[in-house]
């Protein structure tokens, strides 16, 4: 209970910090975070990565840290430091909410539906409701990290089906990003963002096609 205490402390005067200083609005200043990793050289690297873990244990917005990454790195670069780090924090907040956290989870969001459907998901469906949820995206990402932790389900599977399902939107997004800080708005990128933007579409829909006819959803 002590261990618990200090922790949701720690998250709740993190997020406080978080707020009062400004780096919830900065996550989301790309302008901002592509100066500042620029200037870092290798460090900037593990900060990155450090950012991706930070954004996942404390569910912050997160959605523009692959765009960063492309302008920041580049867009290979970029892209695998984003999977890194994210699939990083991911297995993290999982060991979290399998062992320190997991009593006080149950407590405060055991009875919410998102839990109570991943629960109920995984326990018919298996490793393929994790699929689905990755892909496609039914519940918040960062708090199905949380969820899953309550199953059976075993640490590894989580980690490497959440680090490979991230493949494709991390780099797709990656890719652009750096796309256009170095080439600008061309008629090839826009082609480029027809079809990656295709692919994207792909992903999220056939898994949620194959979920509804399989009644998963």
């Amino acid at each position: 209970m002590k261990k618990v205490i200090l922790f949701g402390t720690l998250i709740g005067g993190g997020l406080l910090l978080f707020h009062l200083t400004g780096l919830t609005d900065q996550l989301q200043n790309v302008s901002v975070m592509q100066i500042w990793f620029r200037q870092q050289g290798l460090v900037g690297y593990l900060v990155f990565i450090l950012l991706c873990i930070i954004t996942a244990v404390f569910m912050l917005p997160g959605g523009l840290l692959a765009v960063i990454a492309g302008v920041a790195f580049g867009g290979w670069l970029g892209g695998s430091l984003t999977v890194i780090g994210s699939t990083i924090g991911a297995s993290l907040s999982f060991l979290l909410g399998r062992t320190l956290l997991k009593d006080a989870i149950i407590n405060k969001y055991g009875d919410q539906p998102v839990f109570k459907k991943v629960t109920q998901g995984v326990a018919d469906n298996g490793v393929a409701f994790l699929i689905l949820t990755r892909l496609v995206p039914i519940f918040p990402y960062a708090l199905q990290s949380y969820a899953y932790a309550l199953t059976p389900m075993g640490f590894w599977q989580f980690s490497i089906i959440s680090g490979v399902t991230m493949l494709p939107a991390c780099f797709i997004y990656a890719y652009l990003a750096a796309d256009i800080l170095t080439q600008g708005i061309t008629w090839t990128l826009s082609l480029k963002f027809t079809i990656l933007g295709v692919l994207l579409f792909l992903l999220a829909y056939i898994p949620k096609k194959i979920a509804r006819h399989k009644k998963m959803i």
